[in-house]
């Protein structure tokens, strides 16, 4: 039992609770426990196992809840929720991945037209039976059908690639054990920073001699719970995740080919195999080859060099361009995670944050970030604790104190994140607006108006003089809910038109605006803001995926607005 598995079994204990009517009170104490325990930076299986009293410490943690987690670990299961999952049919939790289904819409469903499942709830609002029930209408039937359709088109879901980067990485870790393990490194789409992953590709580069030994250790991997395959150079295992791992042995003196084909994806590696054949060469996972002499593979930058290329790095790999660019000009330096210097986009405990702001700046300043921007949200965004005039005031004097005290360490901007309307006005006023330093435009409510209504009502929000970031542009949450639909395009001409900057959120949920768009911004020459959403102090670690993002859209460090310094960042913004 990790923590994500914890988290997730907490979380169904929650939304069961909650479907059988239990006591707010308790229904909330495990989500907050599941939300926290998702993002702790340390794992409960090795507090269980060597200082369970250290769960006394841990925020919103009592003592029922200590059992329950002592329980998942030393047992993998929970009595309570093995008890619940016998009373509610697990089509009933399916339901509630659709967009706008919750515990008291499936309570109504189920008492009132036995529905149980996804199945019977596309059904009955086909034959238009939901209408019937008080509060619903034809409307209300359309949105179901809609999130139906939705839900489908997500399945089967492909894990986050924040997930698949932890996995990858630990079993890394734990092949490096192997003194046989000579090189490694994954592969894939994971290497090309896709939003998401279906499986997990590793590369070894051993002995052929050392095979057996190697891929002995390898599927005995202790989040393995199934070796599908395994063979001398090849072996595939599932994880608890549900996620499989090819693990493939190569020689290292080709280690670079294997690397270099087990990375691009299709179109890209038939790209290079024809620019091979051009010059009497044959490009292969095996290496380079000039009839059947191997000439090179050893690295990456010699397959490259074979076929008339530079190096491109693995984000691009993906036959969109990058080929054609490469034979006649020279690729820029592309931003780097160490490029940036501050974060424009992050939480306190003055809206739904965990930690307080003081806590925050020195978090930022133990990663070596210059300034950040504190934005919490806007009084709109109620359920998130959201600020209203007094809080945000108070938050103004506790920024100008921190100030004081951090001179010289870090800089903290008055910042606010702050909610689209209906009508595309925003949640504060220009009293309020005025005495923002950063200003982040985000649309939370209202994703299902219209095209044309919601590109125009982003455009009035951007055209507000006091916007400056238009925060995570479609919306989406990948894997559970689609973009809003706008014309993205006349959006990041608005953008480039009012000086609003566009963010490409680095929360792997989120990792909005996509590489497409990225693109366009680029072209338009909008400025780009790389930002973690972040709510908590791993969240911060999510800047590497918001830069793997902007790689993938070919961003140089001078179009991001936070890899200036503080006092170039002062003077542009």
């Amino acid at each position: 039992m990790d923590n994500k598995q914890i988290s997730h079994i907490f979380e169904e204990i929650a939304d069961m609770l909650d479907i059988s009517g239990e006591e707010f009170f308790r229904v909330n104490a495990y989500r907050k426990a599941a939300f926290g325990i998702s993002n702790l930076p340390f794992s409960l299986k090795t507090i269980v196992q060597n200082s369970p009293h250290e769960l006394d410490k841990m925020p919103g943690i009592g003592e029922h809840l200590k059992k329950k987690i002592i329980e998942l670990v030393n047992t993998g299961k929970c009595e309570e929720h093995e008890q619940l999952k016998k009373k509610i049919p697990a089509g009933i939790l399916e339901m509630l991945h659709l967009r706008g289904i919750g515990p008291k819409k499936i309570q109504l469903f189920y008492h009132r037209l036995k529905i149980t499942n996804i199945g019977g709830l596309k059904k009955a609002a086909e034959e238009h039976k939901i209408r019937e029930i008080e509060g619903m209408g034809e409307k209300s039937e359309q949105e179901i059908l809609k999130s139906i359709e939705e839900y489908s088109t997500f399945q089967p879901k492909r894990i986050l690639i924040s997930y698949a980067d932890s996995e990858a990485e630990k079993i890394i870790d734990y092949m490096k054990e192997c003194k046989a393990v000579k090189k490694i490194q994954y592969a894939g789409s994971l290497r090309r920073g896709h939003e998401t992953i279906g499986d997990i590709d590793i590369l070894v580069a051993a002995k052929s001699s050392d095979s057996k030994i190697i891929m002995d250790h390898f599927v005995k991997y202790s989040e393995a719970i199934k070796t599908i395959v395994e063979g001398e150079t090849k072996s595939t295992v599932l994880l608890n995740i549900g996620v499989d791992v090819d693990l493939r042995i190569v020689d290292e003196d080709i280690f670079g080919a294997a690397l270099h084909y087990f990375t691009g994806n299709k179109d890209h590696n038939i790209k290079i195999r024809e620019l091979a054949k051009k010059k009497g060469l044959k490009v292969s996972e095996y290496g380079v080859f000039k009839d059947e002499k191997l000439l090179c593979g050893k690295t990456e930058e010699e397959v490259f060099a074979s076929v008339g290329l530079p190096y491109i790095i693995p984000e691009l790999r993906r036959d969109e361009g990058e080929i054609e660019f490469g034979l006649s000009h020279k690729f820029p330096k592309f931003i780097e995670l160490s490029d940036i210097k501050g974060d424009l986009h992050c939480h306190s405990t003055y809206s739904d944050g965990q930690n307080s702001l003081e806590k925050v700046a020195e978090a930022y300043i133990k990663m070596g970030y210059e300034y950040f921007a504190i934005t919490d949200h806007s009084s709109v965004m109620g359920v998130t604790g959201g600020m209203g005039k007094k809080e945000i005031e108070k938050q103004w004097k506790e920024i100008d104190n921190l100030n004081k005290k951090l001179k010289g360490k870090i800089k903290i901007f008055r910042g606010c994140e702050v909610d689209i309307l209906k009508d595309g006005s925003l949640d504060f006023g220009d009293e309020i607006l005025k005495q923002l330093e950063v200003v982040i435009i985000s649309a939370h409510l209202y994703h299902n108006l219209p095209y044309e209504d919601q590109t125009k009502r982003l455009i009035a929000a951007i055209e507000n003089p006091y916007s400056k970031i238009l925060g995570h542009p479609t919306g989406r949450l990948i894997n559970k809910r689609a973009p809003m639909e706008f014309d993205m395009e006349k959006i990041i001409s608005a953008c480039a038109q009012n000086n609003v900057a566009i963010e490409i959120n680095s929360n792997p949920q989120r990792l909005d605006l996509i590489d497409k768009y990225i693109k366009i911004a680029k072209e338009k020459k909008v400025k780009i803001t790389i930002s973690t959403d972040s709510h908590n102090f791993p969240q911060m670690e999510y800047m590497k995926y918001g830069v793997l993002t902007a790689r993938r859209g070919w961003l140089e460090k001078k179009d991001i607005l936070n890899t200036k310094s503080l006092k170039e960042f002062d003077s542009v913004f």
